[in-house]
């Protein structure tokens, strides 16, 4: 009798941790229980929650999509970086105007929410499924909250293996760098307001941050004088000298009409003659990437970065 009474302790045990095995706390500090098997999830974000949900092999059922120019509906960085569009999944609010009902409809197992979006209707959506709220916002840097989010989902030997590859990546173009003499180079992301003549200096930008500072590329001192909780600060012409590193680095937006050029042309427009003095132009080392596949945080966009700048280095 007391052996069956010390197994039905051991198997209640069992199924208590079981039960709390799935159970996770979001960023707003709600306990949130996960579905053992994943089948329909909805993302209400597309550049954080949908590109990281679908890097790591979640089953989207449904994301928030913005409207493009041409009157068609865009997931802002995952259709650049994955060419994912509303043919391979639903459309299931647009961006700024949630829509409920046809969240609902779609009759999702998980909810992946935005905090700064969403957190006010965080019981509406608990009411059709289990919702994950996340916050990009704070602080921390962004691939360990990447990291969370995939443990969250039961993804982290996903995570893992992505981040490890990137990794072998970083330290060969490391190697790139002792040899080309650039081990403590320095590096800054700007980008050039058009519209008048201002220069944005960012401390950080996407996956490019990221990369540069896991290279161990030196920030410029201006950089120490964004405010905390600011992730740029703005700066007129007559502080261009304050950008010269060895390397800048700037992206662009293509449905802006902008092009790996336009920085160039509109420095040339704005501060004539800038390009003689800055370093950078010199050597062959202004940068410019595609600013929606740099700036979700991914592997993906990561190693497509670590490609382009280790042609560069190769090249020069």
């Amino acid at each position: 009798m007391m052996r069956k009474l010390k197994l039905a302790i051991l198997f209640l045990c069992s199924v208590c941790t079981a039960a709390r095995a799935g159970m996770v706390q979001d960023h707003l500090g709600h306990n949130v229980e996960i579905p053992d098997n994943l089948y329909r999830v909805v993302s209400l974000h597309d550049w954080t929650l949908t590109v990281m949900a679908h890097e790591l092999g979640v089953p989207l059922a449904g994301s928030v999509g913005r409207l493009a120019p041409d009157g068609n509906y865009y997931i802002r960085g995952a259709n650049e970086l994955f060419g994912l569009d509303f043919n391979h999944i639903a459309l299931a609010s647009v961006h700024g105007k949630l829509d409920l009902e046809r969240i609902r409809s779609l009759k999702p197992d998980l909810i992946l929410g935005n905090v700064g979006d969403v957190a006010r209707l965080n019981e509406n959506l608990s009411s059709i499924a289990p919702t994950l709220m996340f916050d990009p916002d704070q602080g921390r840097p962004p691939f360990d909250l990447y990291r969370e989010f995939a443990g969250w989902l039961g993804r982290s030997e996903r995570f893992e293996t992505l981040h490890d590859s990137y990794r072998q990546k970083t330290r060969a173009i490391r190697k790139q760098l002792a040899n080309n003499g650039l081990t403590n180079a320095s590096y800054v992301v700007v980008i050039l307001n058009s519209h008048d003549g201002t220069f944005s200096v960012y401390s950080d930008y996407g996956v490019l941050t990221t990369m540069f500072d896991d290279l161990g590329l030196q920030r410029l001192p201006i950089t120490r004088e964004i405010p905390s909780g600011n992730s740029n600060i703005i700066l007129g012409a007559e502080m261009l000298d304050a950008l010269d590193a060895d390397f800048i680095i700037t992206p662009y937006l293509k449905r802006r009409g902008e092009s790996p050029d336009t920085f160039a042309q509109d420095l040339d427009r704005i501060a004539p003659g800038a390009k003689n003095f800055l370093r950078a132009f010199d050597r062959g080392h202004v940068i410019a990437f595609p600013r929606n596949r740099v700036y979700p945080t991914s592997f993906t966009g990561l190693n497509e970065a670590l490609d382009t700048f280790a042609h560069i280095l190769k090249e020069n």
